[in-house]
């Protein structure tokens, strides 16, 4: 027996109707479902629906958890806002009753908290390029929380992580732990984009540590830390070069690496070697401390190591560099050194030791060495501002020289290993270095204290913690990181370590922002902020340099550098292709993206451009090299000391857009002649560490020159590139003489790559080189220091 359906027909062939069931809440209005326009912190980490209420919403009541609402960024910037405007008010009123002095520096306060909100009243709109953020926004219907999921997101994979065994072989724990920002770390990811997976040789989103080919940091490195430092044979300490010898490693110091890392005070170190080795040839040499000898030997060290680069003909035996540094060790490099109270010989001792790891190719020594260095000095007060009455203007100056010193070199062991630095710089209000020369100085002390004085806001660049470096005008024009009028100074010793410095420190911020741990919460929109930001401040920099320190100056506008002048433009021109490479190197999987999504999507064209800014700065970098390799080149005018560095970041930077862009491109052959032209000066060079460096760039050139059948060895290695060792000494002003700006094999720019992300990196700025005047005697420009205050020392 079947059930009549409700459907069935009546008698009467009509269907009847069923009448609905009156709902007990059917009289009340129908209640549109709510939108909570902030979630919890909870249910956002859950990735759960949150009701909103407040205090506590559904899921924290029943889970018992905290429930934490954050403010939106526009509330907290109003808040703050109001705030400083109290605390404006207040300065106000208490100006009236503070002498001169305090007044002077509540109206710096004033003047600069006044920018500060009117550019807090006029926020820029320039966020994501070409797009409308809150027309976005309404468009869609979508909270601040959502906005995140529809940016593009920079890669930040695996910068809170650990991926392989750092503890297994001992080649691994000599290399120790590199992190994303390190060239070593991107030749591995590209390794594993062309082994890995379809999946990650596209997106780079694929678990590095799941691939089966998973490459060890160890493998890839090209540095020596696994290199034993250890001599065979027992050294005297107290033994002695001859004093022609000491002299000229002396003046290889001096004129080669002081500049960029004026630890010492010239003037009075030159003067007490020189009345030693007066000593030394008369027979009467004296007794000295321990740890100005283990200075002496260490300078002698990195002097040594300069002159097998360049193959003098006065060289001594390959290994006396590591004799020399055996020497300082014994004097002040021992197992008694961290039981004893740090004084300033001993923070220079360790900072010239860190130093010289470095030029050897001991990237993680000199890492651990220099942030003993740091913690010596910082245990001194070197890190914030001294007002010691009873120390000189010239004094205080030596020591802020000392302090930057050792933040430079650990700011480039940071970016080389990719390991946090172990200076906050929100805890620091050391002034930066005054843009005069030493000798200057001696002449004009009191205009240095009067500078002081006044400026102690404009020239203290992080005393402030912020997630990056603020970029706002003064009204001079320049940065707030520049003291007034600094785009007119004089170029010369003092001016170039303070760009070298204020570039140092903005390097912090991208190492910051882009490359922590705590990168990995933060959201898109952020990221695509800081990076925008930190490029106009890079930008800034570069435009606010003297005129004959600015590498992208047409030639009418700069006169003909002396030596001296020349490799400092040119260092400074390497350092800021290195900081542009670190602030878009994340965005390089942008060339990755379709053309489609690069016409349609805001955050893909933001990534896309990026990544052609990324390549730019690397092709600008090798640009700086003429098209032959002269490797005497760069042992005179460039940073020597980390030159293979710059090659293999910039290698790297080819090598990554080879893998990211398609099988067939237009622009493969112009990156395929960069990555040629890197290798042949790895080839040409002829150091242990470059050697290494050509192994490791070679084999990875040739896995993606076979799978898009780039030009191979065969094609392009120059049987004829001469060796250093027979090149004359003028070796230098010849390269000069025959530079220009290299092409690759007569092939231009897309008209894609050529369009510059920023105003200061297209493919047509690229810096012109100007040949040093010959006749120019640099023995006669040294700058030198007056003084005798360095009692420490002798």
């Amino acid at each position: 027996m079947s059930t009549m359906s409700s459907n069935a027909p009546g008698p009467s062939g009509r269907k009847v109707a069923i009448p609905r069931l009156q709902r007990v809440n059917q009289s009340q209005p129908f209640k549109e479902r709510r939108r909570v326009g902030r979630a919890c912190t909870a249910c956002r980490s859950h990735k759960i629906k949150c009701t909103g209420d407040v205090p506590q919403c559904k899921h924290c009541e029943t889970t018992g958890r905290e429930c934490v609402y954050i403010m939106p960024r526009k509330d907290r910037l109003k808040t703050v806002t109001e705030r400083s405007g109290q605390m404006v008010e207040m300065l106000k009123k208490l100006r009236r009753f503070a002498n001169n002095e305090d007044g002077a520096r509540i109206a710096e306060l004033l003047e600069a908290a006044e920018d500060d909100m009117f550019e807090t009243r006029h926020p820029p709109t320039i966020s994501i390029p070409d797009t409308n953020e809150d027309e976005l926004h309404r468009s869609r219907g979508i909270s601040d929380d959502d906005m995140g999921e529809l940016l593009e997101r920079p890669n930040t994979e695996s910068l809170d992580l650990v991926n392989e065994n750092l503890h297994e072989t001992d080649q691994a724990r000599a290399t120790g732990f590199v992190g994303a920002n390190s060239e070593v770390q991107w030749l591995r990811s590209f390794l594993l984009l062309e082994r890995g997976d379809s999946d990650a040789a596209t997106s780079e989103r694929g678990s590095s540590a799941n691939t089966a080919n998973n490459e060890q940091v160890s493998t890839v490195t090209f540095y020596l830390d696994s290199k034993s430092l250890d001599l065979e044979f027992h050294i005297d300490p107290y033994e002695f070069p001859t004093a022609d010898v000491a002299e000229q490693l002396l003046s290889i110091y001096l004129e080669k690496v002081h500049d960029s890392f004026p630890i010492l005070p010239r003037k009075l170190f030159q003067d007490q070697c020189r009345k030693y080795f007066e000593a030394v040839r008369s027979g009467s040499a004296p007794r000295l401390s321990a740890k100005w000898q283990a200075i002496l030997n260490l300078v002698f060290a990195i002097g040594a190591k300069y002159s097998h680069l360049i193959r003098a003909r006065w060289q001594a035996d390959e290994r006396d560099h590591l004799i020399y540094q055996a020497r300082a060790s014994a004097f002040a490099w021992n197992e008694n050194t961290l039981e004893q109270h740090p004084d300033l010989p001993q923070i220079q001792v360790a900072g010239l030791l860190a130093f010289y790891h470095l030029s050897v190719g001991q990237v993680s020594r000199a890492w651990v060495v220099v942030g003993v260095a740091l913690r010596f000095a910082t245990a001194l007060g070197l890190h914030v501002r001294n007002e010691d009455p009873s120390a000189s203007g010239a004094k205080r100056e030596v020591l802020v020289r000392v302090w930057w010193s050792l933040y430079y070199l650990e700011r480039q062991l940071t970016i080389i290993t990719g390991r946090p630095s172990v200076i906050v710089d929100s805890n620091c209000s050391v002034p930066l270095p005054v843009p005069f020369s030493e000798q200057q100085m001696s002449e004009n002390i009191n205009i240095v204290d009067t500078l002081r004085r006044s400026n102690v806001i404009a020239i203290s660049p992080i005393a402030r913690s912020r997630p990056f470096s603020d970029s706002r005008p003064t009204s001079g024009g320049h940065s707030d990181r520049s003291p007034p009028n600094f785009g007119l100074a004089e170029a010369n010793s003092g001016s170039y370590f303070k760009a070298v410095v204020q570039l140092c420190v903005i390097s912090q911020s991208i190492l910051t922002s882009l490359y922590s741990a705590g990168t990995m919460i933060r959201s898109p929109n952020d990221l695509q902020q800081d990076i925008f930001q930190i490029g106009k401040q890079i930008d800034d920099w570069a435009a606010s340099l003297p005129m004959n320190f600015n590498f992208q100056a047409p030639c009418n506008n700069v006169s003909t550098p002396d030596n001296t002048t020349f490799r400092q433009r040119t260092m400074l021109a390497f350092q800021f292709c290195s900081a542009k490479i670190l602030l878009t190197r994340p965005c390089l999987n942008g060339l990755g993206k379709s053309d489609k999504e690069h016409r349609e999507g805001s955050s893909a064209s933001f990534l896309r451009r990026m990544a052609v800014a990324c390549v730019e700065a690397a092709k600008m970098e090798v640009d700086l090299l003429p098209d032959q390799p002269q490797p005497r080149f760069v042992y005179e005018f460039g940073p020597w000391w980390i030159f293979v560095h710059h090659l293999m970041q910039a290698l790297a930077v080819f090598l990554l857009a080879l893998s990211y862009s398609p099988m067939v491109h237009q622009n493969n052959e112009v990156l395929a002649g960069y990555c040629t032209k890197i290798i042949r000066w790895l080839r040409a060079m002829e150091d242990s560490q470059a050697e290494r460096a050509h192994q490791v760039a070679t084999g990875c050139y040739d896995i993606v020159a076979t799978r898009l059948s780039l030009s191979g060895p065969k094609m392009w290695i120059d049987t004829q590139i001469p060796v250093s060792g027979s090149r004359p000494d003028d070796a230098a002003q010849a390269a000069f003489s025959a530079y220009h700006r290299p092409t690759v094999a007569g092939i231009s720019y897309s008209s894609e790559l050529t369009t510059p992300a920023y105003s200061g990196i297209a493919g047509d700025s690229a810096p012109f080189l100007y040949a040093p005047d010959g006749s120019y005697d640099a023995q006669n420009n040294r700058n030198v220091y007056g003084g005798t205050y360095f009692d420490q020392l002798q």
